[in-house]
């Protein structure tokens, strides 16, 4: 039986083992998080669950410019000097911003956090410029890495660093640093762990002796994805991230703690399951557009999602409160209550992300766009009804309501424009 499962192995695709490489570093960093948060939720409070979802909303909203988009240049090139070239310049970008944003942290600090709600925040606004930097070489360098085919070496950056996190974390909280910076040391240090890693991999690249190319050149002649690709990752991730730091600022720090956790769990079967499906779909979908198969195609995968989906959608609608409080504690007992209600649009979330990919086929890109503004404004407009209420079960339905509207028409111009037929060129 291991001689065929080595056998098999050894005849998948360069393609196919790139895909299981990423995907399996991805599912077991997921993994290793989910394992390690039935502690971390008895360890610390609501509270820092929910001050660390406030900073980490700031940080990867500023994350998504910290490159301004020029670390996705990085592959395309066909030659490698000047793909080396691009990521100097991401690297540039990164510390640039990284400064920019310690001074104005350092200067008005303070107002920044107390106009979010979240004073407490500015006695830690030095790791923001630090889990920038990193962050920024981190998301470039894996860009130079895909580029040289360095599967692996991704991989294992997903696993090792998530191992120490938990880890010191754990440990952390167990001699008694149980408040924020605690979180946040343990989140630099794992980034620390992962640059490491990553210079150790780009050492003898480093060392190359590159044909010189101009960084003016290379900004001016991949502009675009500083002109248009950007904003397009701004708004989707603004729609994301913006949900903690308007439940902090409206409501408090317990309430975005809970719903962190909450959304944390929903994302699990998304990150790992939903990432494979999109996979799957995108490479498909592509040939049956070129075949004038996509609709049909399109209507069986939806299908099947939803099939898949469903039972895990009860689960959650029946049986979230009472799986939590198991799990993780009785203190996050409202957080079950949020999974509750969401779970409607969990399922409808679920559907809409791998058949999305549809919007890149037929070269729609807009409507995501368009889908991404919607998201970010009924969020918005959600939490800010149920603050007028002052009710935070007001809010995570709406939030669900608005969710599956943006999600069921997501799915059917997806549908829509599958009908599209292939012409050729």
């Amino acid at each position: 039986m291991l001689n065929k499962l080595s056998n098999r192995l050894k005849n998948i695709s360069g393609d196919k083992k790139s895909v299981l490489a990423l995907v399996g570093g991805t599912t077991i960093a997921q993994a290793l998080n989910f394992l390690f948060s039935p502690i971390q939720t008895r360890l610390f409070s609501p509270e820092v669950f929910g001050e660390l979802a406030v900073f980490t909303s700031i940080t990867s909203i500023i994350g998504t410019i910290i490159c301004l988009g020029y670390d996705q240049g990085i592959p395309l090139p066909k030659e490698d000097a000047e793909g080396y070239a691009i990521l100097k310049v991401s690297w540039l970008f990164a510390l640039i911003i990284s400064l920019l944003s310690m001074f104005l942290l350092f200067v008005f600090g303070n107002k920044i956090y107390y106009n979010f709600g979240a004073s407490n925040l500015s006695y830690y606004w030095f790791y923001v410029p630090l889990l920038l930097l990193t962050q920024g070489f981190i998301q470039s360098t894996n860009y130079w890495l895909i580029r040289n085919k360095k599967f692996k070496i991704i991989s294992y950056n997903k696993v090792i660093p998530t191992l120490f996190v938990n880890i010191l974390s754990i440990f952390l909280g167990f001699i008694g640093f149980l408040n924020l910076g605690a979180r946040l040391f343990a989140i630099l240090i794992g980034n620390i762990i992962n640059v490491a890693i990553l210079l150790f991999s780009i050492i003898d690249d480093i060392k190359k002796s590159w044909e010189k190319i101009s960084r003016r050149n290379i900004i001016f002649k991949y502009k675009n994805f500083l002109l248009y690709d950007i904003w397009s990752n701004l708004i989707n991730t603004l729609s994301w991230m913006i949900i903690p730091v308007l439940l902090n600022m409206y409501f408090d720090s317990y309430v975005a703690g809970q719903y962190s956790i909450g959304l944390k769990i929903i994302q699990l079967p998304i990150s790992i399951i939903g990432a494979s499906f999109g996979q799957v779909f995108f490479k498909n979908a592509s040939e049956k557009y070129h075949n004038n198969e996509l609709y049909s195609y399109t209507k069986k995968y939806i299908k099947k999602l939803f099939l898949y989906t469903f039972p895990f959608g009860l689960i959650l609608l029946f049986f979230g409160r009472e799986l939590f409080v198991f799990v993780f504690g009785e203190k996050w007992i409202n957080a079950g209550l949020y999974v509750q209600i969401l779970s409607p649009w969990a399922v409808f979330w679920f559907v809409s992300s791998p058949i999305s990919i549809i919007y890149i086929i037929v070269q729609k890109q807009y409507i995501s766009l368009i889908t991404s503004c919607l998201n970010l404004l009924f969020r918005f407009l959600a939490i800010y009804i149920a603050f007028l209420f002052k009710n935070d079960l007001l809010a995570m339905l709406l939030l669900s309501i608005s969710g599956i509207i943006v999600s069921g028409l997501s799915i059917f111009l997806s549908v829509k424009y599958s009908k599209f037929n292939y012409v050729k060129a």
